[in-house]
């Protein structure tokens, strides 16, 4: 009997996202084809032929063997996270993928690898002894050699405590979608003394989103002194029941050998890609990989990818330029982002020959028959989105030249009534902070909120470039007695803007020197009341040299009318009782509320 010895690994999970080397035969793409020219004299049309990745869904249980190029897309050594510290027969602890993968149906997420060649996804974390034996073919669930596996990259009795250069590891490369997990047995020895010498090479990758399994055989050998020389090839699922090997490569095809081969495994349930052709515009065109176009301009080809296991849908796009040969060109300029409301005129006709007819296209919608009449076409605000003209000969009209251009408009905002100037009473008590934002719907107006943004500045040049905004415009404490803040009024995409300006005051009221005087007046004509007037004796002393013109001097009979501001007496004030005491109260016309 084979002596096993308890496999105790310390792994520490490094996960590295290079996009350039994850891309093999199973990740996504999709490939436009090479820039095509229509020639005119051949009828004015051309065909335009995308390549991409077929994927299906894996619930029917079902794959494709297929043999493929040796081309190992990774390299079989120095793989971020190794597995196996010299110890035989042994599985690896329970390590998480870092990306779903649908396998026979199942959706995975773990999994181990065991130093005999294979991986399982049907994990346990208590079974740390990877078995080495069998005579049996796959599938198979009898033998926990065979049937506690998955993936047989081969499985083989390898013995990398052999050695001190064999590497058996494992690393994920790429980004989403097209991550992948490469395991590698690297020059691990055979097992028995005498085939020590003979060294294995072979590793599995995993294909996120494509679930596509593919496994690379460098050198296989094969010991027939020991276990027969058994091994086999291949995939089956957790029960164990179904399994899908390459000819030839069975336990019951042992002893065999390898060198240099590859094979994938690939799930052939019903498709789980959808494939467009789009035109400038967007619009869906065709959806056969090869298609006839007799305009020129930009043509997309579009995959869309759905994981059938967790949901996740990817779009993946790649653009075609068709261009004529015909001897005139067109071009509409540049895209057009703006602000302004005014019209924009698009010519066409600047290189067009003499008599040539003119179709024109907003957002792939003809704007009216082709026309010899129709050089120019206006674009008016706010109509945004894609501009495009179809130009041809009539002494060769089965070639057309065309272009397209962009143009936004973007919603210009206006200060629809100027910010007010803001005004705190410093009272000795009531700090001076402001809340800013109360001009938020004096300069916005009528406008939609939603269609702009308001920020607070403290330069004007900040205000013009939308930097340094003022982080609590509802509670700005001011700095000093007077500050001018400017209000910034953009629309959502920061293109359009607008600016004002208003001040800040945090400042005194103050009241005379002193308390006027007890003052006193006699009853002229002994009818027990007098007229007096409280503006004439008293406003000049009360605003001690403030500009009258500034404030309202009213006066009270008690001090709760004189705070509230209700109550005013009338100047002349008819007195009729004696003693009486009147209460002052001074307001700023600027800030009513002080």
């Amino acid at each position: 009997m084979k002596l096993q010895v308890p496999f105790l690994i310390f792994a520490i999970f490094t996960f590295f996202t290079t996009p350039l080397l994850a891309q093999g035969p199973g990740s996504l793409f999709v490939d436009a084809g090479p820039d095509q020219t229509i020639e005119c004299a051949s009828g004015g049309c051309v065909d335009i032929t995308a390549t991409f990745l077929e994927t299906f869904e894996t619930i029917s249980e079902n794959y494709t063997v297929t043999s493929i190029p040796y081309n190992p897309p990774f390299a079989f050594n120095g793989l971020a996270n190794p597995l196996n510290p010299n110890i035989d027969d042994a599985w690896s602890p329970v390590d998480n993928l870092p990306f779903d993968f649908c396998f026979f149906g199942n959706l995975e997420q773990q999994f181990q690898v065991g130093s005999n060649g294979v991986l399982r996804f049907d994990v346990d974390p208590t079974d740390t002894t990877n078995g080495w034996s069998f005579t049996e073919n796959l599938p198979n669930n009898s033998n926990p050699t065979l049937g506690e596996a998955n993936v047989f990259t081969p499985v083989h009795d390898i013995d990398p405590s052999a050695s001190t250069t064999e590497e058996i590891g494992y690393e994920v490369l790429g980004a989403f979608p097209n991550r992948v997990l490469v395991v590698s047995y690297y020059q691990v020895p055979l097992f028995s003394g005498s085939c020590n010498s003979l060294l294995a090479t072979h590793m599995a990758v995993f294909y996120e989103f494509s679930n596509v399994i593919e496994i690379y055989v460098q050198d296989k050998p094969v010991c027939p002194s020991w276990n027969s020389g058994n091994a086999a090839l291949g995939i089956q699922n957790n029960a164990g029941t179904v399994a899908f090997v390459p000819p030839g490569r069975n336990t019951s095809d042992s002893p065999w050998t390898a060198t240099n081969e590859a094979w994938q495994f690939s799930p052939i349930g019903v498709p789980t890609y959808d494939f467009v052709w789009l035109d400038s515009g967007g619009n869906v065109i065709g959806t056969t990989p090869t298609l006839s176009v007799c305009a020129t301009g930009i043509y997309t080809a579009q995959v869309t990818y759905t994981n059938t296991c967790n949901g996740d849908v990817v779009i993946i796009t790649d653009d075609v330029i068709v261009t004529s040969s015909a001897n005139f060109t067109v071009d509409l300029g540049l895209d057009i982002t703006t602000c302004d409301t005014t019209n924009i005129v698009l010519d066409a006709s600047a290189d067009a020959p003499v008599g040539a007819i003119y179709e024109w296209f907003f957002n792939g919608v003809s704007q009216g028959p082709p026309s010899a009449l129709n050089p120019t076409f206006t674009a008016s605000a706010p109509n945004s989105g894609l501009y495009e003209v179809e130009v041809f000969d009539p002494a060769d009209p089965t070639c057309a030249v065309t272009d397209d251009i962009v143009i936004t408009f973007f919603p210009q905002p206006i200060i629809a009534s100027p910010a007010i100037d803001l005004f705190i009473c410093d009272d000795g008590v009531t700090p001076g902070v402001f809340d800013l934002t109360v001009n938020d719907a004096i300069v916005l107006g009528g406008q939609n909120p939603a269609d702009f943004n308001i920020t607070y500045h403290n330069l004007q040049a900040d205000a013009d470039s939308g930097a340094n905004p003022i982080i609590n415009p509802t509670a700005y404490l001011i700095t000093g007695t007077v500050e001018t803040i400017y209000v910034r009024i953009q629309d959502t995409s920061g293109t359009c803007f607008i600016t004002d300006a208003f001040l800040i005051t945090f400042t005194a009221v103050t009241a005379g020197p002193v308390t006027p005087n007890p003052y006193a007046i006699c009853d002229q004509d002994s009818s027990g009341d007098e007229e007096i007037s409280f503006i004439n004796l008293f406003n000049t002393m009360v605003l001690n040299g403030q500009n009258p013109l500034d404030f309202t001097v009213t006066y009270h009979l008690s001090q709760a009318d004189a705070d509230a501001g209700i109550g005013a007496l009338p100047n002349p004030y008819i007195i009729n009782t004696s003693p009486i005491t009147i209460y002052i109260r001074i307001e700023n016309d600027n800030q009513p509320t002080h």
